[in-house]
């Protein structure tokens, strides 16, 4: 048996239950309790806890990628429960910064940014540079190959590449899949590496195409050509089932709930999902 359970989201699905711009997903699977993602940080502790999931009870720790909103709550939780593996590709520490309008750059990288200060917390790093399978049943493929020609690099989120400031092309981006009695489940955080190159990921690594597409899609600040056909090919697959949430963004969610039907649902925090 799988379960989900949406810890943090942009949205709540009931009073009690803290929003906030983040993601963080508890995974059950096969006895395994794992956590993909930790939110901004202010609302992991408490959603855990009004959820009655034991901070406790986490395994391991696995990063999407290296943005403050999904790696914000991780200094919190290890602090908490003590030292965990956390599976993340190596470069969740690279810079990410995001260009604001007038030019000036945010850092939008963990709020510790190194890697040493986690682990002074407890952290034991496991690295992905390519597909593995640390728990039977449970998948982890970054980088995820780029190969459509429409899912690219933001224009504003940006890295160093020694001196110099160039597009982040987010090879941090981490996927997620899951063997479950309704087929593959594939889980994202952002979906930086583009949601249709992470459906073809599950299908090329694990041979099958993906039942459940979950997580945020970064679909409304994408760019408008990339919006367009992601949504067209999501639209065209009569198979797959999809629940979105966080970055996808409003009109997204809304094209795709009239484009797949019952097969759509949105997200929010305190939401459960079984397979």
């Amino acid at each position: 048996m799988t379960r989900l359970t949406v810890v943090v989201d942009n949205n709540a699905s009931r009073d009690g239950i803290l929003a906030e711009w983040g993601f963080a997903l508890w995974v059950e699977h096969d006895g395994h309790v794992l956590l993909l993602d930790t939110g901004m940080g202010q609302a992991l502790l408490p959603n855990l806890a009004a959820l009655g999931l034991p901070a406790s009870r986490i395994e391991a720790v696995i990063l999407s990628h290296g943005h403050h909103d999904h790696t914000g709550g991780l200094a919190e939780l290890l602090q908490t429960i003590g030292g965990r593996p956390v599976w993340c590709h190596p470069g969740v520490f690279e810079t990410h910064y995001k260009r604001q309008p007038d030019g000036g750059l945010t850092d939008i990288g963990p709020p510790l940014a190194s890697r040493a200060a986690y682990e002074k917390l407890g952290a034991d790093f496991h690295l992905v540079t390519g597909p593995v399978e640390p728990w039977p049943g449970v998948h982890l493929i970054a980088p995820v190959p780029r190969l459509t020609a429409f899912e690219g690099v933001n224009p504003s989120l940006v890295t160093n590449v020694g001196p110099a400031l160039v597009p982040d092309p987010l090879l941090d981006d981490l996927l997620l899949a899951l063997e479950t009695g309704e087929g593959l489940v594939a889980i994202t955080g952002c979906a930086h590496a583009g949601v249709v190159n992470i459906l073809l990921a599950v299908q090329d690594f694990l041979g099958a195409a993906p039942a459940w597409l979950v997580g945020g899609f970064h679909l409304d600040l994408a760019p408008e050509g990339q919006r367009r056909a992601t949504l067209e090919h999501l639209g065209l697959l009569r198979e797959i089932r999809v629940a979105a949430g966080h970055c996808t963004g409003p009109i997204s969610s809304r094209t795709l709930a009239a484009s797949l039907g019952l097969r759509f649902q949105t997200l929010a925090a305190g939401q459960k999902l079984e397979f």
